[in-house]
């Protein structure tokens, strides 16, 4: 947005939240729930849940985002932020739900949010864009592709634990520990 207004160049902003789909990366500290759960599900492991579960996202399939992309270029709106979402958020408890599988309960980090939702009013009514794949599809897909994902890292609770250390020391309760999760 901002060579937008310096240079006067026609652009749109698409702010992306929680967008999987096959081909999901498996690395890194910021949305790779699906990479996680799908190595998890492939090596007969539990699916680390952090926290109850009961937090909730805003999963949007990669082809809704490669639409709304699509159809962010296409327009001749210029100077605008639209939020691409699913028009709906889902328990982390329901997606290990459509995956099938047990689950192991780990310390919520700290900082994590309880919810992210995308507000999409503003992209439905200035581009006419709406999101296509309902989430049990999207799963469904996932699941299909499963195979993709065994070369990606086995995350375990002891890995996690070891991983995110840092994070309790520094941002966790005064003692330094995390706090317990619910069962």
């Amino acid at each position: 947005m901002h060579w937008c207004q310096v240079y006067k160049l026609p652009a749109v902003a698409l702010r992306l939240f929680n967008v999987y789909g096959p081909r999901h990366r498996t690395t890194g500290t910021y949305g790779a729930v699906f990479g996680v759960f799908m190595a998890q599900k492939l090596a007969g492991k539990p699916f680390t849940v952090v926290g109850d579960g009961e937090q909730t996202r805003d999963f949007t399939f990669v082809s809704d985002v490669a639409d709304a992309f699509v159809t962010a270029a296409r327009s001749d709106v210029s100077h605008e932020i639209f939020n691409v979402g699913s028009d709906n958020t889902y328990s982390v408890n329901r997606l290990v739900e459509l995956l099938g599988g047990d689950k192991v309960h780990i310390p919520k980090r700290p900082g994590e949010p309880d919810c992210t939702y995308a507000d999409i009013t503003k992209i439905k009514r200035v581009l006419n864009w709406t999101p296509k794949v309902k989430f049990e599809d999207g799963v469904a897909t996932m699941l299909k592709s499963m195979d993709q994902y065994k070369d990606a890292p086995l995350w375990t609770v002891d890995k996690i634990a070891d991983a995110t250390k840092d994070w309790f020391k520094y941002l966790g309760d005064d003692d330094g520990s995390p706090q317990k999760a619910s069962s």
